[in-house]
């Protein structure tokens, strides 16, 4: 089936496939191809490789800063994976595979395992409370991939801000690696300088994540001066980086897991004032707001394609299995436990558009982000690719 949007492409230009050609590199082979646009040979003599992923920032969104660092070293595009959000983004980082082999297809998951939609990266039901270890549930019950990092022929480091560091997701994703709990990208920067400086006879995989621009860009929004200011803080300690490790054999790679884009209150649906539809699901959406999972009655089947064709101007919809057949989780054989997360019908929100559902205990006063991602626009699909050789 032809799709009328932008879908990863895991055969070869997706972030899949750098992790293929990352973990390459360092000997271990992966089930996906390389990256076109750098393999691992162009990797292997490097004595540091620093893989640092910048949260938001877009492949759209750094075609405008013309005058930055990173912008100046851009390499390539590549897309994001299905859906384009940091739960299913950043699991593929961690791990080396998109949602189809780790079954983590976004924020807001219905895990059969644990009797809820979780918010499964914090591990905390959908409704808030407690992390769901507190009531004996193991990150094991619902993530059963290996990790990436075992096997390699060299040493890995994950730089994490030390709020999430010893989260049960950081230590199962980081289980191969050393977690060095930061306080700020900054510090992530300087405890990397003395990292590298130490003399090793092993090659060294350095993994940095930062949250901040993307945080502010829900906030804000992407295009928001608070976020031009995050930025140009960002490149300039990058580039600041680049100029203190030069001589060292160290190879950057920055990207990103996703893009984002501007919606305001006036795109977003709400399920209750959509007529009919909220009698239909079983339960509440899962998924994002730009792609939801919907679990649907068999008795209302009917009824939903129904909505779902008044409502074409907004979104598409799909069967779930569909979707899994057709490549957008991945390639290969699917993780057995996707089938039950992905819905039995999947709504793909169009433009700008979002769709929200309210629990009983919502805050109805809060404020909706300015910032969302997760869909198939080609500012949410499209990351830089962003190399620099010190």
């Amino acid at each position: 089936m032809m799709y009328p949007f932008i879908l990863p492409d895991y055969k070869g230009n997706s972030i899949v496939n750098l992790m293929s050609s990352i973990s390459n590199s360092f000997g271990k082979k992966h089930k996906y191809k390389q990256l076109k646009s750098m393999n691992s040979k162009e990797l292997k003599d490097h004595k540091n490789i620093v893989f640092i992923v910048v949260d938001g920032m877009g492949y759209n969104y750094l075609i405008k800063q013309k005058h930055s660092f990173l912008y100046q070293n851009l390499k390539s595009k590549m897309t994001s994976c299905f859906l384009s959000t940091t739960a299913s983004a950043n699991t593929s980082f961690l791990v080396g595979y998109p949602a189809q082999q780790h079954a983590l297809t976004a924020w807001d998951v219905n895990l059969k395992e644990i009797g809820a939609i979780t918010t499964v990266l914090p591990f905390v039901p959908m409704y808030g409370g407690d992390p769901l270890e507190y009531s004996g549930f193991e990150i094991t019950d619902i993530l059963d991939i290996p990790r990436l990092h075992k096997g390699f022929k060299g040493k890995s480091y994950l730089f994490i801000d030390k709020i999430i560091a010893d989260s049960c997701f950081t230590t199962y994703v980081g289980g191969f690696m050393d977690i060095v709990p930061t306080s700020s990208y900054n510090n992530a920067f300087t405890k990397l300088k003395k990292f590298i400086k130490k003399r090793s006879t092993k090659r060294r995989y350095f993994h940095i994540y930062i949250d901040s621009l993307d945080s502010k860009a829900h906030r804000e929004g992407i295009f928001s001066k608070e976020v031009k200011e995050i930025f140009e803080d960002i490149d300039q300690k990058v580039k600041s980086l680049a100029k203190s490790l030069k001589g060292t054999n160290t190879k950057i790679i920055i990207t990103a897991d996703h893009g984002q884009l501007e919606s305001n209150p006036k795109n977003i649906l709400r399920v209750e004032n959509i007529k009919g539809l909220k009698e239909c699901l079983t339960i509440p959406l899962a998924g994002e707001e730009r792609v939801r999972d919907c679990f649907v009655r068999p008795s209302k089947v009917k009824q939903f394609e129904s909505i779902m064709k008044r409502l074409s101007k907004y979104c598409w919809c799909y069967k779930g299995e569909q979707l899994i057949k057709d490549n957008f989780y991945g390639l290969g054989k699917a993780n057995p436990k996707l089938y039950d997360r992905v819905g039995d019908y999947v709504v793909i929100m169009k433009d700008k558009y979002r769709l929200k559902d309210w629990l009983a205990n919502s805050d109805r006063t809060k404020k909706p982000f300015k910032g969302v991602h997760g869909g198939v626009s080609s500012d949410e699909m499209y990351v830089p690719l962003i190399t620099v050789d010190c």
